[in-house]
This record gives C-alpha cells, structure tokens and sequence, in this order.
C-alpha cells in the first residue's frame, strides 16, 4: 500500500507519541503494552495489514532500552532464563502455525474464565510469599520450559497479555520476586517479539511514517517503566499487573459481545 495516501496530521502524531509512550511503560513493567498500542493505530487509520508489523516493530525498539537496564541491573537470572526464552521462541513459531484453526471467539471465551482466576491466583501468592521451598536445579529448568513453550504458543496464536501472563507464571512457579519477574518475562517476551519483527520487516509490513515516532514514544516508556521496577518493583509491578489483567478482561468482553 501507498504510504503517502494516508494523512496524518500533526497532533495525530503527538497522540501517537503519548499514547505509546504509554504503552511501552505498561509493557516494561507488566506487559500488555499492546492492548494500548494495537488500539492507537487502529484509531488513526492506519493500514490493517501494517498494524501488527509496525506494532512488533515499536514495541521491540522500545524494550531494547528496557532489557538493557534490566541486564546492566543484574536483574536478569540467565540460567533460568534462557530455558524459557528458547521453549518461547520454538512455541511462538508452533502457535502461529496453528493459529488460523482456533477460532478467536474461543479464545476470548477462555480468557474470559482465565483472568479471574489469575487475579485470585496473584492474591494468593502474595500472602504465601514467605512460605516457598527452595527448587532444584531439574525444577527450575523444567518450569522454565513448560512456562516459556506455553506461553511463548500463546503469543504465536494470539498474543495480548503474554508478558503479563509470564510475569505471574514466574512468580508463582519459578518463586521470584516481583522485580526479577518482570525484569526477566520481560526478556523472554522481547526474544519472542524479535523474531516477529524480523518476518514483518523482511515483509514491508511496518508503517514508517508513524513507526519513527512511536519508537520514540516507546523508548521513552520503556526507560521510564524499567526504572521503575528496577528501584520500585514492590509497589510498581502489581498495581500494573492488575490494570493489565482489567484492561485484557475489558477487551475479551467487548470484543467478544459487542464487537
């Protein structure tokens, strides 16, 4: 498609930077980001089939500058890691794949189900924070996994809320803290959402007019959140995860009903 036959004006291009500036903070911290930013450029009329490269395109810019902090902080646990970010990338690739044979009305009936029970299940790990057997290294590796092949097809096949739902799968299987959980879901979901950027520019599926300042917006976010967490996670990381969890619940709900 042209790019100059869409118009964009100026304070479009204002709200664009707020708007996913926004998102990027949301993502840094709890994930979700794309349940802000999906919807932005939906309202400016950009191009449907442009959306979801330029959206990989932002968001994996502006977690670059996320991951970095969070790396330099020594908040990433590489040895646990690594097994989910790679059982991430292999169940990504599985769930696109499968992706045109799941109806999305079923998907967003199950989250639908699922959210709630995610929410009382955060309520229930924060009360039993102190009350966790020390894991093995065979456990640690094998939750790592079955968390990050999960997941990571959940991403493939649909994709709002997998960094969300792998911040409270690390926390309540693989026993970290609010801050090495979102610091290191934040990693796994970075790896996964590269390799999409990588097909979609590969592809010419990004917006470049509205990508360049989005970025920006995104970077800025994302510097801003990984901050946050990384000197704040305690009263940062569950206030956003529930805002997540609401904003993801709201939209299977409209979706779903009205849409």
């Amino acid at each position: 498609m042209d790019e100059s036959l869409v118009e964009i004006e100026l304070w479009q291009y204002f709200a664009v930077f707020i708007l996913i500036g926004f998102a990027g903070f949301i993502d840094s911290i709890a994930g979700g980001g794309g349940l802000i930013s999906v919807p932005t450029y939906l309202a400016m009329g950009m191009p449907v089939e442009l959306i979801l490269g330029t959206n990989k395109c932002v968001s994996s810019s502006g977690a670059t500058f996320a991951v970095f902090r969070y790396i330099k902080s020594g908040t990433i646990l590489w040895k646990t890691v690594i097994y989910a970010i790679v059982a991430a990338l292999v169940g990504s690739a599985i769930g696109a794949s499968l992706s045109s044979y799941l109806s999305r009305n079923i998907i967003f009936t199950l989250l639908l189900v699922v959210i709630p029970i995610l929410f009382y299940l955060q309520a229930r790990h924060m009360g039993l924070q102190a009350v966790k057997a020390e894991l093995t290294r065979q456990q640690i590796a094998l939750r790592a996994t079955l968390a990050g092949f999960f997941l990571g097809g959940y991403d493939g096949i649909f994709g709002p809320g997998t960094g969300t739902f792998l911040l409270l799968a690390f926390m309540l299987f693989l026993h970290m803290t609010t801050r090495e959980a979102s610091a290191n879901a934040r990693i796994v979901n970075y790896a996964s959402n590269v390799s999409a950027f990588i097909y979609f520019l590969l592809n010419g599926l990004i917006f470049w007019p509205v990508a360049l300042v989005a970025i920006a917006g995104s970077i800025c976010g994302n510097w801003l959140g990984s901050g946050l967490v990384i000197n704040n996670a305690d009263k940062v990381v569950v206030p956003v995860f529930r805002f997540v969890l609401s904003l993801l619940m709201l939209k299977c709900g409209y979706d779903l009903f009205l849409a």
